[in-house]
């Protein structure tokens, strides 16, 4: 288990660069409020805490869909399974700093509620 943490950890170092120069400093998509028809609304959006780590929810079959930096401090994870999406923050080891171990914190975007009994 820690072989297959450190290598995601590798293989999100190496990507990070990479992703990195592929962005671009101006959004293409319309801002919310903008006098468009492209222009959508802000809606608010749960974002439910899991207790459950990266690497737990990767071993339950989570896969991972989409990749992004995360403000400087991290990797943000989309991840996808049986109509659940979940975003996770990975935060590497920093030198300049007291973390010494890779950490993660993660969000459910949607609850699959459980199929009720005699409907």
């Amino acid at each position: 288990m820690k072989i297959q943490l450190f290598s995601l950890i590798a293989a999100c170092c190496l990507i990070t660069p990479v992703s990195g120069m592929a962005e671009t400093t101006n959004d293409f998509l319309p801002e919310a409020g903008a006098k468009s028809p492209y222009s959508p609304q802000d809606i608010p959006t749960t974002l439910k805490p899991m207790s459950d780590s990266l690497d737990t929810l990767l071993n339950k079959g989570f896969q991972i869909i989409a990749t992004s930096g995360y403000a400087n401090s991290g990797i943000l994870f989309t991840l996808s399974f049986q109509k659940q999406h979940v975003l996770c923050v990975l935060t590497t080891p920093n030198s300049q700093s007291d973390q010494n171990v890779p950490t993660s914190r993660c969000w459910s975007l949607n609850v699959i509620a459980a199929a009720s009994s005699g409907k």
